[in-house]
C-alpha cells in the first residue's frame, strides 16, 4: 500500500471554525483533544474558537466541528438545518463506527439530510458498512495527530538520557474489570454468551481478524444472518472490552522482570506487582510526558479496530522513547522504520520485542530520533486540519 501524504486542498481561511469542548470521556481525552484541533487551525491561520455545546452561540455561519454529538440535535446550531444555511458541521469520531450514535444520525437526516454533515475518522476498518446504514454520508479517514508541545526536544534524545529514564517499558491504557464483563455476560443468555466468548477467542488468536469477520464466522456459522448494522452492534462491545482485558494484561505480565510502569485507570492496580509498577491514572494531555518515561514505550493499539492505529504511537515517538507496537497494516505502512512490530497472537512475542529494544541502546536511540522526526514532520495536527475541512 502506498501512504496518504493527505495534502488537503486549499481551505477558505476566512470562515470561522466552532469547537466545543464539553465531553464526557475517560482521562478528559476529547476536551484536551478538542482544545489541541483548536490550537492547530489557529496555528495553520484559521480563526477557531471553542465554544460551549450547553449554551452554544447563535452561529449563522462557518464549520462546526465537534467530537462526539449531543443528546439532541436541538443543541446544535438552528442554521445546520436551514435550507441555504451557511453552516457545516464536521464531525471528527475517534471510535469505531459501531459507537457512532445511531439515533441522533437518523434524527439529523430526518430532519435536514446529511448534506451539510461530514464525518472524518481514524478507523478505516470496516468504513464499507456506514453508507448502506446512512446512505449518502460523506466521510473520509484522517489520522490522528498530535500538538507539536508533545515534542521532546529533538538533542535530548541519546544513550545517556535513555539509560537514565524511570522505566525500561512504558504503557498507557485503560481495562475493564473482570466483574464488570462478568456481569454483563451473565445477564445474556446462555447462546448469545457463548458466542461473544467464541469471538474473543478467535480475536486473540488471530490479531488481524476484527470483530466484524469474527461475528460473521460465529454467528454466522450458527445460523444467524448477518450483515444487519443492529445485530453486528448487538455484541460489539462487551466482545471489545474482553479482548482489550485478556490481550493488554497478559501483555503486561509477560513483561516481568523488566521494569514496567502502567498509566491508566485503577482496574490495573491489583494486576502491576513485582517489577511491574501501577504508575496511576494520567490525564490524556500528558500521554508523551508518560512515555517519556521509559527507554521503550510500548504502543499497542486500540481493540476496536485491528488495521487501524490511534494517537498512541504518535505520542510514543513524541516523547522520544523507542516504540514497540502490535503489527498493523497501517502502522506498517505509516510507521515504518520508526517502530518495532511484533504478532499479538501471543504475549511472549511481545516480551521479545522489547528485550531486543532493550539490547541495542544505540538502534533504539536512532529509531526514537526517527520517529520523533517522523512526527513532527507528518503527524502534528496542523497536518491534519485543512484535511478536515476539505472533506
Amino acid at each position: 500500500m502506498k501512504a496518504n501524504a493527505l495534502d488537503p486542498r486549499q481551505a477558505d481561511m476566512k470562515q470561522t471554525i466552532w469547537i466545543p469542548d464539553q465531553y464526557t470521556s475517560q482521562f478528559g481525552l476529547l476536551g484536551a483533544m478538542a482544545r489541541e484541533l483548536r490550537d492547530a487551525f489557529v496555528a495553520v491561520g484559521h480563526d477557531a474558537r471553542i465554544v460551549s455545546i450547553e449554551d452554544m452561540p447563535n452561529i449563522e455561519s462557518g464549520v462546526l466541528l465537534f467530537m462526539n454529538t449531543p443528546t439532541t440535535i436541538d443543541m446544535l446550531p438552528k442554521a445546520l438545518f436551514e435550507p441555504g444555511g451557511r453552516v457545516r458541521a464536521v464531525q471528527y469520531m475517534v471510535d469505531h463506527l459501531f459507537a457512532l450514535p445511531d439515533g441522533i444520525l437518523d434524527a439529523w437526516v430526518e430532519r435536514a439530510g446529511l448534506g451539510n454533515y461530514r464525518l472524518c475518522m481514524p478507523c478505516a476498518d470496516d468504513a464499507h458498512l456506514l453508507r448502506a446504514r446512512f446512505p449518502g454520508l460523506v466521510h473520509r479517514w484522517v489520522p490522528h495527530g498530535v500538538p507539536r508541545e508533545a515534542l521532546c526536544a529533538a538533542e535530548a534524545i541519546d544513550a545517556g538520557e535513555h539509560a537514565g529514564r524511570e522505566f525500561d517499558v512504558v504503557v498507557t491504557g485503560s481495562v475493564r474489570t473482570q466483574e464488570s464483563i462478568d456481569q454483563q455476560l451473565g445477564a445474556l443468555p446462555v447462546q448469545l454468551a457463548g458466542m461473544a466468548r467464541e469471538m474473543v477467542y478467535l480475536m486473540m488468536a488471530e490479531p488481524h481478524l476484527g470483530y466484524v469477520a469474527a461475528a460473521d464466522l460465529v454467528m454466522g456459522t450458527a445460523g444467524v444472518v448477518t450483515g444487519d448494522w443492529k445485530s453486528l452492534k448487538l455484541l460489539w462491545a462487551l466482545v471489545i472490552a474482553m479482548v482489550n482485558r485478556e490481550r493488554r494484561l497478559s501483555t503486561v505480565r509477560a513483561l516481568q522482570g523488566l521494569r514496567v510502569g502502567v498509566f491508566g485507570s485503577s482496574a490495573w492496580e491489583s494486576e502491576c506487582v513485582e517489577t511491574i509498577e501501577y504508575a496511576g491514572e494520567i490525564e490524556y494531555a500528558r500521554n508523551a510526558e508518560a512515555f517519556g518515561r521509559g527507554r521503550v514505550a510500548l504502543a499497542w493499539g486500540p481493540s476496536q479496530f485491528v488495521h487501524s492505529y490511534s494517537e498512541r504511537i504518535m505520542q510514543a515517538m513524541a516523547s522520544g522513547a523507542c516504540v514497540v507496537a502490535d503489527d498493523r497494516l497501517l502502522v506498517r505502512r505509516d510507521f515504518k522504520d520508526c517502530c518495532t512490530l511484533f504478532d499479538w497472537s501471543k504475549p511472549e512475542f511481545a516480551r521479545r520485542a522489547v528485550d531486543r529494544a532493550l539490547g541495542d541502546a544505540a538502534g533504539s536511540v536512532e529509531m526514537a530520533r526517527r520517529g520523533r522526526a517522523l512526527v513532527e514532520a507528518r503527524c502534528l495536527w496542523e497536518h491534519r486540519v485543512g484535511v478536515m475541512l476539505s472533506v
